[in-house]
């Protein structure tokens, strides 16, 4: 049972951003690359187990179908379409952001 992995244009810009922070941080572009290419391979675990993820303590977002996986203290927000078998991965961001805030305003 394979499963695509698509990620959304906001996805891809806060993997973006995540790498811009860790350099920034870091002051290593590499390391800000093996950081973010760490989580798109934990991603890529959906594409034989799609509802691996945790489910969020949010009950709309739980309703909506969302998921989602935990890479050091960042967490990977998907959600899955069995019927193309398809797993979007919607947003990435730090762990210690109120993440119910965050994605309310996608929805």
């Amino acid at each position: 049972m394979s499963y695509r992995i698509l990620f959304t244009a906001t996805a891809k810009e806060d993997l973006r951003d995540i790498a811009f922070h860790i350099a920034d941080i870091s002051k290593d572009k590499n390391l800000a690359l093996k950081f973010v290419n760490e989580m798109q391979t934990k991603c890529r675990q959906l594409h034989d187990f799609p509802e691996s993820g945790a489910l969020p303590n949010d009950r709309v977002l739980r309703s909506l179908g969302y998921r989602f996986l935990v890479h050091k203290d960042y967490l990977m927000f998907y959600t899955v379409d069995h019927e193309t078998k398809t797993v979007f991965i919607q947003a990435a961001f730090n762990a210690k952001r109120d993440y119910t805030r965050v994605l309310r305003k996608m929805l």
